[in-house]
């Protein structure tokens, strides 16, 4: 399946107050301690804002956007560290964090340095069920390998899947089951619809639109009228749960993948390759479509209790060749399941490392 033609579970995975928390991860001694990442202009020694803070400084009133001053003031009787963004290092955490999401996923959209959208239609076979314990060993592997805490929204789009996320913080994980969107959305401000600002909210509110609830009663001519069709139309269907869009990788293709469901649970080496070996010349079908080399081959399993197992390898140099690709992946299948005690579910394959194998073929390549 080419990344981004996702439908089903959606996760928003958000990492918790990510600046303050990467503090602590450095600095565990500050970690009981009110932390505060801040912007420093420069002018003087307490201008400049708060870019983030942790939940001890949070419960002070410390939040992001007032001016360092003033959060000095709130913390004033208090032991606080006040420390100066440091993105080069946010940003490798950040990267080390989506990486292993990634392989959770059917693909992946990071939207900002702490929030990244997965879709998990193939790798769930559209089970909620399966999303949540996948997500669990997300959870669970992201802590262990980086040292961060994240939450995380499953439901059927980004939308939803963000509000949960929001819910469930910090280090929660929030399922909107399908037929249950309206129930969780009805009694929520209407504020908790993302990407709703203040302005907007004002004027629903003077509409005599307080709640979601309020908000899906409302015609969407009305909402049309007084906002205009493409801010009226998304907050309609925002408050019907309905606003749906695909997880895109942003730019161009990372990764295209292609996973599929065994037809019976088993770790025999050769029933396993029958079935992914058709997988692949599906793969390789659409890859020489979309014009790509690849250059990286990971053979991904899902097992009974939705552990993610993966194998990977660098290639020398990018290729299109169906018969290197089978041959990698038969290599990558077998140290897979050596070692593996529990039988595997779902199996797919994942080309990575791309590059355009039709020269310059657009404007923007030149």
């Amino acid at each position: 399946m080419e990344d981004g033609a996702v439908s089903g579970p959606i996760a928003c995975l958000d990492i918790d107050y990510f600046y303050a928390q990467a503090e602590e991860l450095r600095n565990p001694a500050i970690r009981d301690k009110p932390v505060v990442v801040c912007v420093y202009s420069g002018r003087t020694p307490d201008s400049g804002v708060v870019a983030t803070s942790n939940y001890v400084a949070r419960r002070y009133g410390v939040k992001s956007g007032i001016p360092i001053r003033r959060a000095k003031e709130l913390l004033r009787s208090v032991e606080a560290a006040f420390l100066p963004v440091d993105m080069p290092y946010y940003s490798e955490l950040s990267r080390q964090v989506f990486e292993i999401a990634s392989g959770f996923a059917d693909v992946i959209e990071v939207a900002s340095i702490d929030e990244a959208f997965l879709g998990l239609q193939e790798v769930t076979a559209g089970s909620f069920e399966n999303a949540s314990n996948l997500m669990v060993s997300l959870k669970k592997e992201i802590r262990e390998r980086v040292g961060l805490t994240c939450s995380i929204g499953i439901a059927k789009n980004k939308l939803l899947a963000k509000m949960a996320a929001d819910d469930s913080k910090p280090d929660g994980l929030l399922v909107v089951r399908p037929g249950t969107e309206a129930e969780y959305l009805r009694p929520k401000p209407i504020e908790d619809i993302p990407y709703v600002g203040a302005k907007t909210a004002k004027k629903l509110r003077e509409m005599g639109i307080n709640t979601i609830g309020d908000l899906a009663n409302t015609p969407s001519d009305r909402l049309i009228e007084v906002f205009g069709f493409r801010v009226g139309r998304f907050i309609y269907l925002a408050g019907r749960g309905e606003y749906s869009e695909q997880v895109t990788p942003r730019g161009e293709a990372k990764q295209v993948s292609r996973m599929i469901t065994l037809r019976r649970q088993t770790l025999d080496e050769a029933e396993i390759w029958e079935q992914l070996a058709r997988a692949i010349r599906e793969l390789h079908k659409r890859v020489v479509e979309l014009g790509y080399g690849f250059r990286g081959v990971s053979v991904m399993g899902v097992t009974r209790s939705m552990k993610p197992v993966t194998k990977s390898m660098a290639l020398p140099h990018h290729t299109q060749e169906v018969a290197e690709l089978e041959s990698v992946s038969r290599h990558l299948l077998k140290a897979l399941l050596s070692g593996l005690e529990e039988e595997l579910r779902r199996i797919g394959v994942r080309v990575y490392d791309l590059s355009s194998e039709r020269g310059q073929s657009r404007l923007t390549d030149f």
